[in-house]
């Protein structure tokens, strides 16, 4: 030690060893840990934390529910169908045909009339605007490809590219000039707009 450095010579940063154990010796391993890690390369000092994670839950809500309802929550997140408005709809459905049959031909009873006629002016606004919902959802669905139809296709467009091209060079332009598409942030430019030749 010298009178400059304390603690010891500064040249070269301080890393820390991996806290995990070695599967074949028991022991802890000797290798640096990654840099913002505790564990080294080799027992996951790569792998995404936090929101980066594929495992990575908010439980946003999961941790303020009643322990009856989180079954029903965690069923909801699962439900394939959970965009669905149709059970919605239904029930609408079925609270305005029972306000209609609440109304009688009781002239005596003009009030609670107009109160039902507000009723059912109000349930076919809900149903209205919930149809119109249903229907936007429907047609979106229908125009977008899932990711397994968007793989399907570029694997049949290749196919086509590799049967009717033989050179390498010119597939290789092909698949750089649809890398570029792909990647692109929006639709405005065209086809070929960004190859110069």
């Amino acid at each position: 030690m010298d009178d400059q450095h304390p603690h010891g010579s500064n040249d070269r940063a301080i890393t820390r060893q991996c806290t995990a154990t070695s599967k074949r010796s028991g022991e802890q391993c000797r290798k640096p840990a990654m840099k913002g890690r505790t564990v080294c390369l080799a027992h996951g000092g790569r792998t995404p934390r936090g929101v980066a994670s594929p495992h990575f839950k908010t439980g946003r809500h999961s941790r303020s529910l009643p322990g009856h309802l989180v079954a029903d929550y965690e069923r909801a997140l699962n439900d394939p169908k959970l965009l669905s408005l149709r059970d919605e709809i239904a029930l609408n459905e079925a609270m305005l045909v029972t306000v209609l049959h609440q109304l009688g031909d009781d002239p005596n009873q003009p009030a609670r009339d107009r109160r039902l006629f507000r009723q059912i002016m109000r349930h076919i606004d809900l149903k209205r605007r919930l149809v119109e919902t249903e229907v936007r959802h429907i047609v979106l669905a229908r125009e977008m490809l899932t990711a397994e139809e968007a793989l399907a296709l570029m694997r049949a467009v290749l196919g086509v590219v590799t049967h009717y091209l033989p050179d390498p060079a010119d597939r290789a332009a092909i698949a750089e000039e649809i890398t570029a598409l792909i990647s692109m942030n929006g639709p405005e430019t065209p086809i070929g707009a960004h190859h110069y030749d």
